[in-house]
């Protein structure tokens, strides 16, 4: 069996010579120029960890030089690391570099017909062959290893282009060479990678059968191939337990949901002309592939959840070793009659070249033409993220601001591509109230994250390499995250629940919750957390009630990007950091205690936020600075601290290019707990609005509200 049938080669040859395809075809003689000027051979030793190779100081990834076995460069300072554990990880590259080498080698080679490329192939592919057995010698300690790499995650991924070089070269490599790759290589890789098989619902299950499903195929082993689908952990079990409902992978991470897909995707390229076996038709990778446009930014870069790599974007990068989104999408677009795939192709493609490599093996000759979508408002309910869009008045235009309520969010909505400036002032609202998502979740139930005009003013951080000392004391703690704490203790596993999500109408919503009822998590036992979003275009309500049945420090926690200025008389607070779990991380600490509303500005660049807050007897409000991600780029926070067992946290927010629009909050009522309702008023130039939080359905509307007359008021009740 072939991984690219006869019909498949017509095709690719074909659109190898169209002018769309220049850049790609471009760029593959680019990258194999560059492999053959900077060679590297077939190390002794097998590789270490990926995520050895960053900088102990700065958590940015070290220079990868393929001259330099021993020593290894911060790109920010150009300080020289030298470390048996970095030279292992410089390995890890060696490997990586020599796997996609290859297949681009051969992709070259078929195409052209230059035979350094071919014979630059075949020592790779008979070296690995000649070293395999020697590697299989080195002792592994970690849980899952490899043999040429670290893991048998490495190995999968490492291995899969060679196989698929193979696959291109094999017509033209001698019998001997053949036998050697074939006995010496792959089938000892497809042997140890079903002995060390993840038994479970996990990333490296679905690279271990992609990679043994494709050298099925390249060995034609029908027990290969029947394993990595139909086995116990295969693929159809995979896609059955691990795909939530609204199409996120269960981890709840961007990237580790773009991993995972890509190794679908490459087993279902391997086997989708083995008979019976086109796994195209599984409705969970359509959904996959559409889930991660629903959650993108306005500017189509993606959250980063969990752990998950902070750069991440539809239009670029969206993990480490998988090609960057846009080849997702031209597999996508080939695949499937999906007017979004096509979009994230349009949109990439007005910022960068087409001239990845699955767009060469598996792109359209035309890509669609049709306008573009802005992407709307979303609740995707299983992974737990309430997603509130909207543009800010200032920004429509006035043909979109006489529309009536209703039709104005429908136009938002469907027609933003008449609008292209006002995509990129979206504002963007995040409430994360869902599963834990396993070994890469973070304790961060109730975390809002807040985009808009062009800022990730503040994002969730994800995870910078997992080797830094602060991706466990920082990233993965509470603290780190946009919401509540108690006695500094970083939230234990739960999973949320939803109330009211509403994206139309004169305010948009998202209500969450969480309850935590298990044994044995410190002083989160019988606690529940609530936090509701009410939005307008220019700005939100945010409320956050806590309810314990005992007293606890109470923390509400927010992180902005850019500087930070109150008017608040804050001194310094020199014992923070021995405040809990991460907060040793906050620099620069002040406070001060206050029972009267106050404001707080954040500034970055021409974008502002303005924080009103409602503030409440006793509160003590704490700033500082903390890592953002890298650490270096960080963030100013403010901390809204009560010693009490029942509290809520009112504040409204309000986002600007330049000048902001909401000139005044005026707090009416703000003891949500003790009388029931919260009330204030929102000034915006020359109109106000009214807003009015009910705690029940059953209590009278105050006086104040009902006599408002012509002025927008608005009402939400929690028990409604």
């Amino acid at each position: 069996m072939k991984l690219l049938s006869d019909a498949d080669w017509q095709a690719l040859q074909q659109r190898a010579d169209l002018p769309t395809f220049a850049a790609a075809r471009q760029r593959l003689r680019s990258e194999v120029a560059a492999l053959l000027v900077q060679p590297v051979t077939v190390p002794d030793e097998p590789g270490g960890y990926y995520h050895d190779y960053f900088c102990p100081e700065h958590g940015v990834q070290l220079h990868f030089d393929p001259a330099t076995p021993h020593t290894h460069r911060c790109p920010l300072d150009n300080k020289l690391w030298q470390d048996e554990r970095f030279d292992a990880a410089w390995r890890w590259f060696v490997n990586n570099r020599l796997a996609e080498g290859a297949i681009r080698l051969a992709l070259l080679w078929r195409l052209e017909g230059n035979p350094a490329h071919l014979a630059a192939v075949v020592d790779t592919l008979t070296g690995y062959a000649a070293h395999y057995a020697g590697y299989q010698q080195v002792p592994r300690t970690v849980a899952n290893p490899g043999v040429a790499t670290y893991t048998t995650l490495d190995e999968s991924v490492w291995v899969l282009p060679l196989a698929w070089a193979f696959d291109l070269v094999r017509d033209q490599v001698d019998e001997p060479a053949r036998t050697q790759i074939a006995e010496g290589l792959f089938a000892p890789v497809a042997a140890h990678l079903v002995a060390h098989h993840f038994q479970g619902i996990h990333n490296f299950a679905c690279w271990h059968n992609a990679a043994i499903g494709t050298l099925g195929v390249v060995l034609d082993r029908a027990d290969l191939i029947e394993f990595a689908i139909a086995g116990d952990f295969g693929f159809d079990t995979q896609l059955r337990l691990g795909v939530l409902a609204d199409g996120f992978w269960f981890e709840g991470s961007l990237s580790y949901h773009f991993y995972t897909v890509y190794a679908l995707l490459t087993l279902a390229k391997a086997t989708r002309h083995v008979p019976g076996h086109d796994l195209r038709q599984r409705p969970q990778l359509r959904a996959m592939l559409l889930a991660p446009i629903q959650s993108a930014y306005p500017d189509w870069s993606l959250p980063a959840p969990n752990d998950c790599w902070y750069f991440i974007s539809l239009l670029a990068d969206c993990c480490h070793g998988v090609p960057q989104a846009p080849a997702f999408y031209e597999i996508a677009t080939a695949w499937y009659d999906e007017p979004h795939f096509g979009q994230v192709l349009q949109r990439a493609y007005q910022q960068s070249p087409r001239d990845s490599l699955d767009a060469l093996l598996f792109g359209q000759a035309e890509l669609p033409s049709t306008g573009l979508v802005a992407v709307a408002s979303a609740h995707l309910s299983a992974s737990g993220y309430a997603i509130l869009r909207a543009t800010p008045e200032a920004h429509l235009s006035e043909q979109m601001r006489n529309h009536p309520e209703a039709q104005l969010s429908e136009q938002m909505r469907n027609n933003l591509d008449a609008y292209p400036d006002q995509e990129i002032e979206q504002r963007y609202l995040l409430l994360k109230y869902g599963p834990h998502g396993g070994g890469h979740g973070h304790p961060d139930k109730l975390n809002m994250i807040l985009y808009a005009h062009g800022q990730r003013l503040s994002p969730d951080l994800g995870t910078p390499g997992y080797g830094l000392d602060l991706f466990e004391s920082w990233y993965r703690q509470t603290v780190s995250h946009n919401t509540i704490t108690l006695d500094g203790r970083s939230q234990p596993e739960a999973t949320g629940q939803a109330h009211t999500f509403r994206s139309d109408g004169p305010f948009q919503i998202a209500d969450a919750s969480v309850t935590w009822t298990n044994a044995d998590v410190g002083p989160y036992q019988n606690v529940t957390m609530r936090r509701v979003l009410l939005a307008r275009p220019d700005y939100f309500l945010d409320l956050v009630l806590v309810e314990a049945p005992d007293s606890h420090r109470v923390d509400w926690i927010y992180h902005n990007a850019g500087t930070l200025a109150t008017a608040l008389p804050a001194v310094a607070y020199d014992t923070l950091r021995e405040a809990g779990e991460g907060y040793s991380h906050i620099t620069q600490a002040q406070a001060v205690t206050t029972d009267t509303a106050f404001t707080v500005n954040w500034q970055i660049n021409e974008v502002g936020l303005q924080l009103f807050v409602a503030g409440m007897t006793g509160m003590e409000v704490i700033t500082g600075r903390v890592p953002g991600n890298p650490p270096g780029d960080q963030l100013a926070t403010l901390i809204q601290r009560r010693q009490t067992a029942q509290t809520a946290f009112l504040s409204l927010f309000h986002p600007f290019r330049k000048t902001p629009t909401v000139t005044a909050v005026e707090w009416i009522e703000r003891n949500l707990l003790e009388t029931g309702w919260a009330g204030c008023r929102v000034v915006l130039g020359d109109h106000s609005e009214y807003w009015l939080i009910q705690r029940t359905g059953d209590g009278a509307v105050p006086a104040w509200f009902a006599e408002l007359a012509d002025e927008p008021k608005f009402i939400y009740c929690l028990e409604a």
